[in-house]
């Protein structure tokens, strides 16, 4: 009995600091949005909205989707900052979602990103697999984000249907990109909190390029 009592206080403990620390990154998100930056610290929060049959709902990015699931991020930086957002689909395709057309970037901390746009959707294909959507963030320009921006509100299957084109020297840039995101980037750990995911990082971290990645589950 007290050795059970032992194993039960020990998950006890485990689970209230799994708790603490989401509570410690959504707070210092909300800390640095607020005007605190010495409470707080500069980040993002991302929530997944579902569209299934027409009934819309907040979900968690570990959500399992279906096949003609339909999505839409809403991301909001505390910061003012530089953004962009790359897909890798099932295929191991890479395109990139935001930004597009008429978006801002940079963002400001006090507005709402939607992506990919507040009248549309992206719907996932018959293929079944995990789509990695990653949102790379900096105080500076991006240098591979190109005034020509190739994502459009029209997509299939997590992809901006214009980016199909063909543009090589698009393309190049999505995949140097990806490059510099990998080998480069500070990876930032992801908290999810009441349905939404947060992450943070320091100021000098911020003058290069930092990234998070979601990774959503699709089945049929």
């Amino acid at each position: 009995m007290k050795r059970l009592s032992c194993v039960l206080y020990l998950i006890v403990i485990f689970a209230l600091s799994v708790v603490g620390q989401e509570q410690r990154t959504r707070d210092l998100y909300l800390s640095y949005k607020s005007g605190n930056s010495s409470a707080g610290q500069p980040g993002a929060k991302v929530v997944v909205a579902l569209n299934r049959s027409d009934a819309i709902q907040m979900v968690s990015p570990d959500t399992v989707f279906r096949s003609g699931d339909k999505v839409r991020f809403y991301l909001s930086l505390n910061f003012n900052g530089y953004l962009a957002v790359l897909n890798k689909g099932t295929s191991g395709r890479i395109v990139r979602l935001y930004p597009y057309p008429g978006a801002p970037n940079p963002v400001h901390a006090s507005g709402e990103i939607v992506v990919p746009g507040k009248d549309a959707w992206f719907a996932f294909n018959e293929t079944p697999g995990i789509e990695e959507v990653t949102f790379l963030m900096s105080k500076d320009p991006i240098k591979e984000v190109e005034e020509r921006n190739p994502g459009t509100s029209d997509s299939q299957g997590l992809e901006p249907a214009s980016d199909r084109s063909g543009d090589e020297n698009v393309q190049r840039s999505i995949v140097a990109l990806d490059k510099r995101a990998q080998h480069q980037a500070r990876d930032l750990h992801l908290e999810i909190s009441d349905k939404a995911a947060f992450g943070v990082a320091s100021e000098k971290e911020l003058l290069g390029l930092v990234k998070f990645t979601v990774f959503l589950k699709h089945e049929k």
